[in-house]
């Protein structure tokens, strides 16, 4: 038989403050740093649908790739990026389409950009105290992740050129590995080419405790709850 756990109501009051003050969002990962912009690399990695696409043409994709570590199961509720590019570029509001993609390894996303643990729409919101160059992107998820190593790309619906080449730029923060992938192998490189560079991305969101942690934390509020008796 599994021991049941009986809370007072002051007791179980406080654990639900402890929720929710932990249900505010944290930074789980994050190669962007301050929003004065000081940790870019002053360069561009592609990353977008080419439109006008026709039916008889190629589908025109790439995308900007890099991994991250999640020390602990967590919930992610958004991607955050620089948003950057070149020739022509008026800037995000011409961007027609916004996607997250996670992927489980390289090879998932060098076989399809789609991702393979989620690809999802999201509307941007543009944060607008980034001081850097470029515009600092969030687009909010919704997605639970194990603890472990995964990739990420963010890929825009871009007309061109009106809208001139679009992507994320780098960063100084990181571990000096970042992907460009097109799986029809358009631009040279089939389907991947790995640069010593980082991805100005960042992931926030929430960790979700272990159940052993849970019980911790309930011991440690029932004898805090003990002693002031």
């Amino acid at each position: 038989m599994r021991p049941s756990t009986i809370l007072t109501s002051a007791l179980w009051t406080t654990v639900s403050l402890l929720a929710a003050n932990s249900a505010q969002a944290e930074v789980l990962f994050d190669q962007i740093g301050p929003v004065s912009g000081v940790a870019g690399a002053n360069d561009i990695y592609g990353s977008m649908r080419f439109l006008p696409t026709a039916p008889e043409t190629v589908d025109l994709t790439l995308a900007a790739v890099d991994n991250f570590t999640l020390t602990m199961d967590s919930h992610i509720d958004a991607v955050e990026f620089v948003f950057d590019g070149w020739a022509a570029l008026d800037g995000p509001q011409e961007v027609e389409g916004w996607e997250v993609n996670i992927y489980s390894d390289l090879e998932a996303a060098a076989e399809n950009l789609t991702g393979n643990i989620l690809s999802q729409a999201s509307e941007p919101i543009i944060i607008d105290t980034w001081d850097g160059d470029g515009w600092l992107i969030r687009l909010p998820i919704n997605l639970t992740l194990s603890s472990g190593t995964y990739l990420v790309s963010t890929i825009m619906s871009n007309p061109y050129p009106d809208n001139g080449w679009i992507g994320v730029a780098t960063s100084v923060i990181g571990d000096n590995t970042a992907w460009q992938v097109s799986p029809n192998g358009d631009y040279v490189f089939s389907p991947y080419i790995q640069a010593p560079d980082n991805l100005a991305y960042r992931l926030t969101g929430t960790a979700v405790p272990a159940p052993a942690s849970l019980v911790l934390i309930l011991a440690g509020l029932a004898a805090q709850r003990r002693r002031r008796r």
